[in-house]
């Protein structure tokens, strides 16, 4: 890769991880407004269609993109741009005839779903509305996968902007809307911001490329062309498509199953139907929400992680592979173990302060431990993939779901425990993942683990973090007693503290600020110049 290209791909990648940051950021602005806007049984009904969607979401269209990408690039990387954009047309065929089959699939089988297997019939509604979406989020994966061939990926990042945004607008407008209709349409008219969203993040790139019509058009008979069949073609995306498809398949599966054991074995343990949907929102549309959020800043990493391991693999630098290994494994630690005592000590001010729902608390408390979890498995997995590995991240998921389930059937129903089961349940099946990705890590390139680097000093500074924010949480609320601020005061206090000790101690390193994209080398720079990093 020259190094002109080199630019142009992390270009691209901060490009996209922008877009997903801002994105995520949004998506937890519309999730505390909803939830308190439809409360906790809503929320609970909303999270149920949820799963069901995205699973099929990702059959019609999840391996569509990245197939379409790769076949483009190729074509683009031969000259034989014809060639290129008639895999394109055809792709955006096969696309909108999946995406069609599947809403179809989906709204005759809705009642099915919300009776037999979510049983709570109220979710009819929100599967219903939320049906459409696949259609027209099949069709736009086949021109972000287009666009994303041609490496431009600002049309990609600014429709999933727009998507977002406007799926935010009507999932709040709809709701408050309905609201007087009874919970269940609240939920439905949430449900159908994805589809409002993706109508505007389609339209978005119609747009551009129509704009381009003339360019394109060129582009399309320029080349020699190579008389691909539609069955070649068809049969490429597959091949490339499914083993894609089956990897992203095993996390939305994990979902959907949890949507329905939890409400029916809470049910078993004695709750009502009612009661059992509303401890459901609490874990899947509160708790979850929480704790998937600190893997934006793992998912960034994960960007920049997979094309630098794959460049030290490619020119079979073993030591370059285990130095950037260590260097991405101490960053998620260090991201996600404050996370997780951060959540687990505060998380019934929290659930308070975000959602008005302090009984959030009870489930986030239980499964906040999975943010180290969630987190130290995207990492392994990237590294796993830079290695040319990606089908073990996906098989030890798949373990880990199957863990979680087990768990889930048995724990839930104990009435001693309910919802609490499901949260163990879930933290547990992210640890067999994660701690598989990592024996997987250390079997495949002989890396042995540094616990005094990578635990240790964390471990100490996340100790006097803990101190310092249940002393100052405690010592606060009796003084002024306002939940907010004295909550974002605690927050900030073991943010300092924790930075701090890191630093102080010499637990973070040149190299690991390096991997922060975009400004990690200046950071870096400035940190080594002041004294509080070391090389």
């Amino acid at each position: 890769m020259t190094k002109k290209n080199k630019q142009s791909f992390l270009k691209g990648a901060m490009i996209l991880t922008l877009a997903a940051f801002i994105s995520k950021a949004m998506g937890l602005v519309y999730r505390i407004l909803l939830t308190r806007l439809i409360g906790q049984e809503g929320i609970g009904l909303y999270q149920m269609a949820y799963p069901i969607y995205t699973t099929i979401l990702v059959i019609s269209r999840s391996g569509i993109p990245v197939a379409i990408s790769k076949l483009v690039a190729e074509k683009v990387a031969e000259n034989n741009k014809m060639s290129a954009h008639k895999i394109f047309s055809i792709a955006r065929r096969i696309s909108f005839i999946l995406g069609l089959c599947f809403t179809a699939i989906l709204m005759l089988s809705a009642d099915f779903f919300a009776r037999n297997l979510l049983r709570d019939p109220r979710a009819f509604y929100s599967i219903l509305a939320i049906a459409p979406a696949v259609f027209f989020v099949s069709i736009m994966a086949s021109y972000r996968g287009f666009f994303q061939g041609l490496q431009t990926m600002v049309p990609t990042a600014v429709s999933q902007v727009v998507e977002q945004l406007v799926r935010m607008s009507t999932m709040l407008l709809l709701a408050y809307l309905l609201l007087t209709r009874g919970v269940e349409f609240a939920a439905a008219g949430a449900a159908f911001g994805a589809v409002t969203g993706a109508i505007a993040g389609l339209t978005v790139l119609l747009y551009i490329y129509n704009r381009r019509k003339e360019e394109i058009n060129e582009f399309s008979l320029s080349g020699p062309g190579d008389n691909l069949s539609m069955t070649k073609v068809i049969s490429r995306i597959t091949s490339l498509a499914v083993p894609v498809t089956l990897g992203a398949l095993v996390l939305p599966l994990m979902q959907f199953v949890d949507a329905t054991l939890i409400p029916w074995r809470l049910q078993v343990a004695g709750f009502s139907v009612g009661e059992a949907t509303g401890l459901y929102g609490n874990f899947a549309g509160m708790a979850m929400v929480l704790v998937n959020f600190p893997t934006v800043i793992t998912v960034s990493l994960a960007a920049s992680l997979v094309p630098a391991i794959s460049e030290a693999f490619a020119l079979e630098r073993k030591r370059l592979i285990k130095h950037r290994t260590q260097a991405a494994l101490r960053i998620t630690l260090f991201i996600s173990l404050p996370a997780a005592v951060g959540l687990f000590i505060l998380a019934t001010p929290i659930s308070q302060m975000l959602f008005a729902i302090p009984e959030a608390g009870i489930p986030l408390q239980y499964v906040s431990w999975g943010v180290i979890f969630v987190c130290l498995q995207q990492t392994s997995s990237s590294i796993l993939q830079g290695i040319g590995k990606p089908g073990i991240p996906a098989r030890n998921l798949f373990i880990g779901a199957a863990v979680n389930a087990t768990m889930n059937f048995f724990l839930t129903a104990n009435p001693m425990l309910g919802i609490r089961g499901a949260a163990l349940a879930t933290a547990s099946g992210f640890f067999i993942a994660a701690i598989l990705n990592l024996l997987a890590i250390a079997r495949l390139i002989g890396y042995r683990y540094n616990y005094r680097d990578m635990l240790i000093k964390p471990i100490l500074a996340v100790v006097l973090m803990a101190i310092a924010v249940t002393t100052g949480y405690s010592q606060g609320i009796e003084i002024l007693t306002r939940n907010t601020v004295i909550t974002l005061g605690a927050v900030f206090l073991g943010a300092v503290v924790y930075i701090s000790t890191l630093l102080f101690s010499g637990a973070v390193k040149e190299a690991d600020i390096k991997l922060i994209p975009k400004i990690g080398d200046r950071l870096a720079e400035f940190l080594m110049r002041i004294g509080l990093v070391r090389g």
